[in-house]
C-alpha cells in the first residue's frame, strides 16, 4: 500500500545536497515543529522544487513517513514567500540566521507550536517589509524566551520584591531571569545587564502586547544595544552554550 500523502505548512532552516540529485531539508512546521525531510530529485526538478526549497522560505509542502524512519518524504512544494531580502541584506541575513539558530539550538524534533511558528514567520515577514532587523531579533529573543517557559520577570527586584517603578535603577540578572535593583545586584556581586527605564518599560510592552502590534514599537540604538546584550547573556545561561551568529551581530550595534 502507498504511503499516505499528507501536508504541512513549514519554514525552511536547512538544505544541504544529498549525493547528486536529493536535498536534504531541516523545517520548521506548524503542526510538527523541527523536522528534517529528504526531497528526492530536487537538484534535477524543473516543477516540484526548482527555487521552493531556499533558506527561510515560507511553504506547504506535501509527504509522506516510512515506518521506522525519522524522517519525512517530500513529495511536492509549494512556495508562499522566498523572503529574498533576508538572502540580499548581510543584516537582515545575519538576524535571521540568529533567529534560526536560536530556534534550532531550543527546540527538540517533532514538537509543533502553533504560537512559536506565528512569531517565526512574523519576524521573517517583519525584516522582508524593511523592518530594523536587530530590533525584530529583540523582539523575536524575548517572545520566544516567554513562548519556550523562560518568560522574563520585569515587575519587580527579584532579591528584595521592591516593585519597578519609572526612573529606579535596576539591571537584569541572568541567573534568576529577571529584574534586581542595584544595592541587591551590588550586594550579591554582579552578573546583570544594566537596563534604563525607557528599556524595561519597552520590553514589558514586547512581552503584553499581542503579536500583530509589535511592528509599531521603536527602539532606540541604547535600547536596542541594552536588549540584545542582555538577552545574549540570558539565552546563554539558559542554554550553556553561545550561538555563533551573535558574534556576527555585534558590529551592527556600533
Amino acid at each position: 500500500m502507498a504511503p499516505h500523502t499528507r501536508e504541512t505548512t513549514a519554514l525552511v532552516f536547512g538544505c544541504l545536497d544529498h549525493g547528486e540529485s536529493d536535498k536534504i531539508i531541516t523545517i520548521f512546521s506548524r503542526d510538527l515543529g523541527r523536522v528534517t525531510g529528504i526531497a528526492k530529485g530536487a537538484n534535477r526538478s524543473k516543477k516540484r522544487f526548482q527555487n521552493k526549497l531556499e533558506l527561510f522560505s515560507h511553504v506547504t509542502l506535501s509527504y509522506n513517513e516510512r515506518p521506522h524512519s525519522t524522517l519525512i518524504f517530500i513529495a511536492d512544494a509549494e512556495l508562499h514567500d522566498s523572503f529574498m531580502k533576508l538572502r540580499r541584506s548581510v543584516d537582515c541575513y545575519i538576524a535571521a540566521t540568529l533567529i534560526r539558530e536560536t530556534l534550532l539550538m531550543a527546540v527538540t524534533d517533532r514538537e509543533g507550536d502553533e504560537g512559536v511558528f506565528a512569531l517565526l514567520l512574523w519576524s521573517l515577514q517583519a525584516m522582508d517589509n524593511d523592518q530594523e532587523p536587530l530590533g525584530v531579533t529583540a523582539i523575536f529573543l524575548l517572545r520566544f524566551f516567554d513562548r519556550i517557559g523562560y518568560r522574563p520577570d520585569l515587575t519587580h527586584c527579584r532579591s528584595c520584591e521592591k516593585p519597578f517603578i519609572p526612573g529606579d535603577a535596576f539591571s537584569f540578572q541572568h541567573m534568576t531571569g529577571g529584574l534586581v535593583c542595584s544595592d541587591c545586584c551590588e550586594r550579591e556581586g554582579g552578573g546583570c545587564s544594566e537596563l534604563s527605564s525607557g528599556t524595561i518599560r519597552l520590553l514589558a510592552t514586547v512581552l503584553d502586547e499581542p503579536l500583530e502590534r509589535l511592528h509599531r514599537l521603536k527602539f532606540s540604538r541604547q535600547a536596542l544595544r541594552q536588549a540584545l546584550a542582555m538577552l545574549h547573556r540570558y539565552g546563554r545561561n539558559l542554554f550553556q552554550r553561545d550561538i555563533q551568529s551573535w558574534k556576527a551581530l555585534r558590529p551592527m550595534l556600533q
